[in-house]
């Protein structure tokens, strides 16, 4: 079966887990900000592209981890 290709963004691990997401990323953010900190441009343009390049790979593919934290 085709479909459209699919894939999230998400600061929550356990749940991305839980979803069985074909493609997906996880960060280390705060809920609300998924893609990055309010007004930092570079760290959301960071998170979308990381997210966007998994519709490339076949699915499914593992969770993507990437190291954006929120500031501290």
């Amino acid at each position: 079966m085709e479909g459209f290709a699919t894939t999230i963004t998400s600061w929550s691990a356990s749940t991305t887990h839980a979803t069985l997401p074909p493609r997906a990323t996880v960060t280390r953010l705060n809920r609300g900000a998924t893609l990055g900190e309010p007004h930092d441009d570079a760290q959301q343009r960071r998170v979308l592209e990381a997210t966007l390049a998994l519709l490339a790979q076949g699915a499914p593919v593992e969770i993507l981890r990437i190291n954006e934290r929120a500031e501290e």
